[in-house]
């Protein structure tokens, strides 16, 4: 049975590498028939997520309806996914040990049981409870209708009044059943993945803020604690909030986010190098920036919603867009860029000042206004 070493994961940014941590994925079908054809599974492909896109990480020949994936482990949990199926994928999180997929059918993958390590197994017995919760809702609706007489089983105004508190009771049994689940497993990194997949779209953003603050410290560096927290800053974004963090890469590689500069006064400017109003502004920049040699608190941050990095590179380079205290990042992925979900961007030219504190001062400044706020807090730092 071939076996691949995941080398590619160095090469993944989002993964960092332990040393001499291993993990081996073995899967094995009950029938490899695909569920659409008549074709049967050959093949399987490991999949990552960076930046929204998946990212092959490896393929192994499927043999004997046997699959087997040996890596390297990240030092943190992260999703992957097992494809070459033409009904879904089956989600693994890679870490070290050995991952048992299956046995499962091959025409129905997502409902393949992951188990082996601490991650997978959490997550699976979580599966269980949302699988069983869900059982018994329809149990539970099914003697409610059943309740309904006959003689008005057609009227849906009636089914409405039967079954509304039975959908209601139902709703908040799957909550609890959350609440519950989260709040036993506060150490696993999974629940940071539940909290997003299921808790967010079922609670309000204070609830899910609760729970954010109940996880211990060892879960405030995950990608996905960051990524959580950024969305309930969005939820709650307004002058005086805290801003929400976004990152980019500069024209040299580097990857910078807004938090890089707290301590300082941060104007950012969302731009592209199509948009004519966006061109507009350089002036107004480039005097603010002119201006701010006589102080150091203050820094343009200008990220570009270009997907092509020839155009973005192009206008900065034409335009003579360089300062000492301008900032350029892009992820170039255009109107797909986190930052302007974020911070609810439906246009650009899009401004938001950034206080010391990482507050948001004000949105929206253009032009000579904006030329004259920003004069202002640079001559509050020579006072």
């Amino acid at each position: 049975m071939r076996k691949f070493v995941l080398m590619a994961l160095l090469a993944v940014a989002t993964i960092t590498v332990a040393q001499e941590k291993k993990f081996v994925i073995k899967g094995e079908m009950s029938s490899p028939q695909l569920c659409y054809s008549d074709e049967f599974v050959t093949e399987v492909q490991l999949d990552h997520v960076v930046d929204g896109m998946h990212v092959p990480l490896a393929k192994a020949t499927v043999e004997n309806n046997r699959f087997t994936i040996e890596g390297i482990a990240p030092e943190k949990p992260v999703i992957a996914y097992i494809k070459g199926f033409d009904n879904g994928s089956i989600q693994v999180f890679l870490e070290e040990g050995e991952i048992k997929v299956g046995p499962f059918d091959a025409a129905y993958p997502v409902a393949a049981r992951v188990t082996g390590t601490p991650s997978n197994d959490t997550y699976q017995e979580f599966l269980d409870i949302n699988n069983r919760c869900i059982e018994e809702s329809k149990e539970r609706m099914r003697k409610t209708k059943a309740l309904i007489p006959a003689e008005l089983k057609d009227d849906q105004r009636v089914e409405l009044e039967y079954t509304t508190p039975t959908f209601y009771v139902n709703n908040l049994h799957f909550k609890v059943a959350i609440m519950d689940f989260v709040y036993k497993n506060l150490d696993s990194p999974v629940i940071l993945y539940i909290i997003k997949y299921s808790m967010s779209p079922a609670f309000d953003t204070e609830m899910v803020q609760n729970f954010l603050n109940a996880l211990p410290k060892s879960q405030h560096s995950h990608s996905m604690y960051k990524e959580l927290v950024n969305e309930i800053l969005a939820a709650n974004l307004k002058v005086g909030a805290e801003a929400p963090d976004i990152t980019g890469r500069t024209p040299e590689g580097k990857e910078l986010s807004l938090s890089d500069f707290k301590g300082k006064y941060v104007f950012i400017d969302f731009w592209a190098s199509w948009c004519a109003p966006c061109r507009r502004e350089f002036p107004h920049l480039k005097e603010v920036l002119t201006y701010s040699e006589k102080s150091d608190n203050l820094v343009v941050l200008s990220y570009s919603i270009d997907s092509k990095e020839k155009d973005w590179l192009a206008c900065i380079e034409k335009n003579n867009l360089t300062h000492k205290n301008w900032v350029h990042i892009s992820t170039l992925k255009g109107w797909n860029s986190e930052a302007l979900k974020l911070f609810a961007v439906k246009g650009v030219p899009f401004t938001a000042l950034i206080d010391p504190d990482g507050n948001v001062v004000e949105f929206k400044l253009r032009g000579e206004e904006m030329v004259k706020k920003l004069k202002n807090i640079i001559d509050s730092a020579n006072k």
